[in-house]
């Protein structure tokens, strides 16, 4: 599969799943233009494919979380890191499912059950080894895709 591909795959999944999850419309960063700046604490949410190589890394910084998951849920009050953990994870697992089936994968191919962390290290952020990455601009914030084979 070809890397522009998977790329435009990402960016439809991200910006479908980001408009009608959670009210937000994420900005595609071309590899030119400057990315916002990487946030001290972040979240990271990792889906390995299942019969692939292929694991999906999402990464944002807490300020996005915090807006998708109080977008998600319908409140403005604050919400717990383990709430917080919850929704990104249930984001890793809907773009992975849209993406799985937006680049038309054997029938027998589908995800594990997500897992997501919070850093308070946000350097891997700056590069991915051998991976496909996507990084958006959402509402200011920090989002980034990377599809590590």
């Amino acid at each position: 599969m070809k890397r522009e591909d998977i790329q435009e795959a990402v960016e439809e999944v991200v910006l479908d799943v980001f408009e009608n999850m959670y009210f937000m419309f994420p900005e595609v960063i071309a590899e030119d233009d400057p990315a916002p700046s990487f946030p001290e604490s972040c979240f990271k949410a990792g889906v390995a494919v299942k019969n692939t190589s292929l694991v999906l890394m999402l990464y944002g910084s807490k300020q996005l979380v915090t807006d998708m998951a109080k977008n998600f849920l319908g409140t403005a009050q604050a919400i717990a890191d383990t709430d917080l953990l919850d929704v990104f994870k249930e984001a890793a697992n809907v773009i992975a499912g849209n993406l799985i089936t937006r680049l038309a994968l054997d029938a027998g191919i589908g995800h594990d059950v997500p897992v997501a962390e919070r850093l308070d290290d946000c350097s891997e952020l700056r590069a991915t080894q051998g991976a496909r990455q996507v990084i958006f601009n959402v509402d200011d914030e920090f989002f980034k895709v990377a599809v590590v084979s």
